[in-house]
């Protein structure tokens, strides 16, 4: 008898779009969107047109690189996983598991 419920490969993976892993999608949308509102307020201030665009689509362009580069070096859960080792004191920090094997002699 076949099973009535289908079968989803990609259940367990994280979000990917465009070489963007999880968080830093929303990193990206959120440089995107921060640069929408840079272009509105300078030109606002009565800043030229054509310098508002370069400078916007420059500053995108290196928020997009960034991310994307970040998320190439550390994976969907990578960065949270570096930021939180950073913050861990060297006084607890191990170097080798054999201080629990020696434990479990005692």
């Amino acid at each position: 008898m076949t099973s009535a419920y289908p079968n989803f490969q990609a259940v367990g993976r994280p979000l990917q779009f465009r070489g963007l892993k999880g968080r830093f999608i929303l990193l990206a949308a959120g440089a995107l969107v921060t640069d929408l509102l840079l272009f509105v307020i300078l030109y606002c201030c009565g800043i030229p047109p054509w310098l508002c665009i370069l400078l916007v689509f420059g500053l995108g362009a290196g928020a997009l690189w960034a991310a994307a580069a970040l998320s190439k070096r550390f994976g969907s859960q990578g960065l949270m996983k570096h930021l939180a080792a950073k913050r861990l004191p060297k006084q607890i920090r191990l170097n080798s598991r054999q201080v629990f094997f020696t434990l479990l002699k005692k």
